[in-house]
């Protein structure tokens, strides 16, 4: 089966620090089918329901390989202050020119956006499918509802612990999500509006007579949210030390009959045995 697009991803923009993308063209090349194409690389950033910036960037490839100009890294400069702090994301989609065949999957390209602010520790985190995420597919399919969570939350006002969940809306409707602790500790429900983002300070969960926090936090939504755990100061949360991503509470099965255990098995061993015959010497007689 051919493609004539990937599936676009999302990156988050945090306020207080310079976000950098450089674009994947080497993956892009694993993606065609025959090594050859022209293919579109389109950039759009936005925030609260506005297209803030947009590029396209045409690349064309020949023989597995980019033959046209490799493009500049995209960056974009800190809109904290004018975002008032209210954060906004990246959109990247690649598209074939003419919406030719050329790709042989469609999965999204992977990459990691750099962030970075004098003064500042950098990091960097993992883009996020818009659509088409196959863990969140199956996980809907087989529970009905979206359920993302995040294993370990530390809060701690004396060692300036703080953490926030971003959460990202690239679609057309507004989201409503909840965030539920392993405690039974609930947050107010939040409104995400189509194209936007919302930050929502886990410092909540603290109680007036609480110093420190630590637990499991799980956040169910009306439709599927893009989401992402910052680590950061208590006291200034543009102060991040770390940016990861939510992990979907996954549909896997968790065991498997015996005789399927048993092929896995037997398979495993004869493969031992066919690299273990082909590395022996020949005998000479």
């Amino acid at each position: 089966m051919s493609f004539s697009f990937l599936y676009p991803s999302i990156s988050s923009l945090p306020c207080g620090y310079d976000s950098t993308i450089v674009i994947p063209t080497w993956v892009i090349a694993q993606r065609l089918k025959d090594g050859m194409g022209h293919v579109n690389c389109e950039v759009k950033v936005l925030h609260e329901g506005n297209v803030e910036f947009e590029r396209k960037i045409p690349l064309e490839y020949a023989g597995g390989k980019l033959i046209s100009q490799e493009p500049e890294p995209i960056i974009w400069r800190d809109a904290g202050n004018r975002w008032h702090d209210t954060p906004g994301f990246l959109e990247l989609s690649f598209v074939a020119g003419n919406d030719a065949p050329i790709f042989r999957t469609n999965r999204v390209a992977g990459f990691y956006t750099i962030y970075s602010k004098t003064g500042k520790k950098s990091f960097f985190s993992d883009n996020a499918y818009k659509y088409g995420s196959p863990p969140v597919i199956a996980q809907i399919a087989e529970f009905g509802a979206f359920i993302d969570g995040y294993p370990l939350i530390h809060l701690d006002r004396k060692k300036d612990l703080g953490e926030t969940i971003t959460l990202i809306n690239p679609y057309k409707r507004p989201i409503i999500a909840t965030i539920k602790t392993q405690d039974g500790r609930t947050l107010p429900r939040t409104r995400i509006p189509p194209s936007s983002a919302r930050n929502v300070l886990l410092s909540q969960l603290l109680q007036e007579d609480e110093d420190s926090w630590i637990g499991q936090i799980q956040l169910t939504a009306n439709n599927r949210v893009i989401t992402y755990n910052i680590k950061h100061s208590l006291s200034d949360p543009n102060l991040i030390s770390d940016h990861e991503h939510l992990d979907p509470f996954r549909s896997d099965p968790t065991h498997q009959p015996a005789t399927v255990a048993l092929r896995i098995h037997l398979a495993g061993f004869l493969g031992k045995c066919g690299r273990a015959i082909r590395r022996r010497k020949p005998v000479r007689s």
